[in-house]
């Protein structure tokens, strides 16, 4: 990665309200982190990890829309849509050390900073609060998938997605109707009656 595009992350708007979560990092911590990713754009549709595959990368979205689902049977089940300032990786391959059996499809043009999960691990043996940093997003994986299975086991449809508006309010629009149903686990048809009954019961 060039400075210029080093320059223009870290001056964002975005990645300012991001950034001021981590007080406890220094300037160089970041850029000792930075300088180990490479840019690397995804086009729409195409995949960053697929079924079957080993990959230790890691992915930190700048841009754009990730979803990862599961393909059983000829149909897809969507479990998670990851966006901007979020990691895209396969724990599947990081921690169990085992082929992934999901794929990571990207459903806008997104731009990543792609990372090897073996150089990231030798950069935070060297140093504590980068280890701190990669800790907490370890944590913050792993309470997503547990708020996951909470909603597919204890919600109901309705209340699945009346939960995914308080919390995303900013993919309703980014996410395709039927990738949102099968996220949602009720058929495309379902979700559009949802949709309305909320909406009306809101006017």
């Amino acid at each position: 990665m060039d400075s210029l595009d080093i320059q223009s992350i870290l001056q964002s708007s975005n990645f300012q309200a991001f950034w001021a979560d981590y007080d406890f990092l220094k300037i160089e911590d970041l850029m000792a982190l930075v300088n180990t990713g490479k840019l690397q754009q995804l086009p729409k549709n195409q995949h960053f990890i697929q079924a079957g595959e080993f990959s230790k990368k890691v992915g930190f979205i700048l841009e754009g829309l990730i979803r990862f689902y599961h393909l059983k049977d000829g149909e897809e089940y969507n479990l998670v849509f990851k966006h901007e300032f979020q990691m895209a990786s396969s724990f599947e391959c990081i921690v169990l050390k085992q082929a992934t059996s999901y794929s990571y499809e990207a459903l806008e043009d997104t731009l990543l900073l792609v990372f090897d999960y073996d150089q990231m691990e030798e950069l935070f043996a060297q140093n504590q609060r980068l280890e701190r940093f990669g800790r907490y997003f370890i944590q913050q994986e792993l309470a997503m998938a547990v708020k996951v299975f909470e909603k597919h086991l204890f919600y109901s449809p309705e209340e699945r997605y009346l939960k995914f508006l308080e919390e995303y309010p900013h993919l309703m629009n980014r996410v395709p109707l039927k990738h949102l149903a099968s996220f949602m686990g009720v058929t495309p048809v379902s979700l559009s009656r949802i949709r309305k009954r909320v909406a009306d019961n809101r006017n």
